[in-house]
């Protein structure tokens, strides 16, 4: 744990026993927090932002769960998935109750599940942007649907299916919330491996000067990484738009 990550979790602890969280409760909070973003491979306060605005939800969060009761609070879940799957999923993981809160900074679901009155959730993904967007966006409205979050050229709207089917979209039994929290189709880490791979391997030949005798062949390479990038990029984006919707 590096000394920035102990600043943060003990001035973390130290607000949440400051608020009124009993001590021992405090310690496990802090201790999945930084276990969840050591998993991540992310700053602490990068994933969770300042540990003061933290404290307070956490705190709220704490004892809103406390006035309903033990067991009454809500499953949270936290996943990716690449764009081709992730319409798909969201679908999925709706019809078992999860509503998805937002996206964080990495792009990630970060989702919540009601354990006494778990509801299903609709979602549809758009590709727009700037004031399409805002037009999109309100015109959506007028249907139910709510932006929750924004990640490059798509928008992401969710709905509870309440306003469409009523009480039917309640769940009686939701399954046990997931474990897997990266989706990611394997020829996309093939391809980026492979990728990597073949980058790695031009600089080493340049730098011995094996095989690549001149600037003219050095520069062929990279133009040839370059386009096999871009048409890479372009059809893993055709692809993403035939899934939008």
């Amino acid at each position: 744990m590096t000394g920035k990550t102990t600043a943060y979790t003990e001035r973390l602890s130290a607000l949440l026993r400051e608020r009124g969280m009993v001590p021992a409760r405090a310690e496990e909070l802090v201790a999945e927090l930084t276990a969840y973003a050591a998993e991540a491979g992310s700053p602490l306060e990068e994933e969770f932002g300042p540990a003061g605005e933290l404290a307070d939800q956490l705190t709220r969060r704490e004892g809103a769960d406390a006035v309903d009761g033990p067991g009454a609070g809500p499953d949270t879940w936290v996943w990716t998935a690449d764009a081709l799957q992730e319409v798909e999923l969201l679908a999925r993981f709706g019809g078992q109750g999860w509503e998805a809160e937002r996206l964080d900074r990495l792009g990630r679901f970060v989702c919540r599940r009601d354990r006494q009155t778990p509801l299903r959730w609709s979602y549809r993904r758009e590709t727009t942007g700037g004031r399409h967007r805002e037009q999109l966006t309100a015109r959506l409205a007028t249907e139910g649907w709510e932006l929750f979050g924004t990640w490059g050229p798509f928008a992401y709207f969710k709905r509870p299916e309440a306003a469409v089917t009523g009480p039917a979209a309640q769940l009686s039994a939701p399954p046990a919330p997931p474990r897997r929290r990266v989706y990611f189709a394997p020829w996309i880490l093939v391809t980026l491996a492979a990728a990597v791979a073949v980058a790695v391997a031009t600089v080493l030949l340049a730098g011995s000067g094996a095989g690549l005798t001149d600037g003219a062949s050095l520069a062929g390479a990279l133009v040839g990484l370059t386009a096999g990038g871009l048409l890479g990029a372009w059809a893993w984006r055709s692809a993403a738009r035939r899934h939008t919707g």
